[in-house]
């Protein structure tokens, strides 16, 4: 077992050359972004407005980050963030705490799922996070009907209490000059990083670059799986939590495209879909520069229909970039 460990923990998993490669390109992007908007884009309040647009992605492509480790993938993220914003409103009149246990709890459900079908029934994880986005999505609808909304967005509880102002109040809050949010997004990729320097995140890299060679080293294989896709949903749970306080209520519709943007910002900061290979701070950087992307987009007049296609050609080409250097 530490001899697996210690194989993925020099070579895979603490990428300095990697990390170094996609800061650079961020480097790169933001010059463009401050050229094409004549030094706009560098301004604070645009760069902090960038950080809060793409707060809810930091948070699930945290999650996505360890389910690619394990060379797996999870496409239901958008769908738990729906429902966890639709209960979060929902059960207002259990207070926040109250509201924020029930959308984590739905949200752990969509874990325990996909885990449970991707260890112990071994389907491919595509399969079953795609079938669990569809149920997922159709869950959330039918919790917004039982809301008298048909389907549409929630913006009070079962009962009628309404979203506390304060709550509302804490994405556009700030300390000691930093958006609040951007705490929140600090923490979990703490959280996650500390996770990756345990024995159950040495175990996921492990899993990830060579399964077979990791059971039979003794590593509790099924226990890692189960964790990380665990893990992925409740990520996503936060993630539809944060939804609802930047726009005030619940959305059955919410996280549509973050799967996929999920998938190319953890892409883009040097994971593999091979799995067994990536970083946190390549994640982050990943995230950051699918924003600057984005906002290029914007500037340049990108057609907002053809921006997903944008996204769909740069994922093509960080895993090939990530297939070469890997079989480097």
């Amino acid at each position: 077992m530490i001899t697996v460990i210690n194989q993925f923990l020099s070579t895979k998993s603490f990428d300095t050359r990697a990390v170094l490669r996609v800061l650079l390109v961020l480097v790169g992007l933001s010059a463009l972004a401050a050229v094409l908007s004549g030094g706009v884009f560098l301004q604070p309040r645009n760069l902090v407005n960038l950080v809060l647009q793409n707060a809810g992605l930091i948070i699930v492509t945290l999650g996505q980050f360890l389910v690619i480790v394990l060379a797996g993938i999870d496409l239901s993220v958008g769908a738990v963030m729906a429902v966890s914003s639709v209960l979060v409103v929902l059960f207002q009149d259990y207070g926040l705490v109250g509201s924020f246990a029930v959308a984590l709890a739905g949200s752990l459900v969509f874990g325990l799922v996909n885990g449970s079908l991707v260890t112990f029934v071994r389907l491919p994880a595509f399969v079953v996070t795609l079938a669990s986005m569809q149920i997922g999505y159709s869950v959330s609808k039918i919790l917004s009907d039982a809301a008298g909304s048909r389907g549409g967005t929630v913006y009070t509880g079962l009962g009628g209490a309404e979203i506390p102002q304060g709550f509302t109040d804490f994405f556009k809050d700030s300390y000691w000059g930093v958006p609040a949010p951007l705490f929140v997004c600090v923490l979990f990729l703490i959280l996650v990083a500390l996770y990756l320097r345990t024995s159950p995140g040495h175990f996921a890299f492990a899993t990830g670059g060579n399964e077979r060679a990791a059971f039979l080293s003794g590593v509790p294989v099924w226990v890692v799986k189960m964790a990380v896709y665990i893990i992925s949903s409740l990520l996503a749970g936060v993630a539809g939590i944060l939804f609802v306080s930047r726009v005030g209520l619940g959305d059955p519709q919410a996280g549509t495209w973050i799967a996929l943007d999920s998938i190319a910002a953890a892409s883009i900061g040097g994971a593999s879909l091979s799995g067994g290979l990536g970083t946190v701070a390549g994640t982050f950087i990943g995230v950051v520069i699918l924003g600057v992307l984005n906002n290029i987009m914007n500037l340049l007049g990108v057609p907002v229909t053809m921006q997903p296609a944008v996204k769909g050609m740069v994922i093509l080409l960080a895993v090939y970039l990530n297939s070469s250097r890997r079989q480097n």
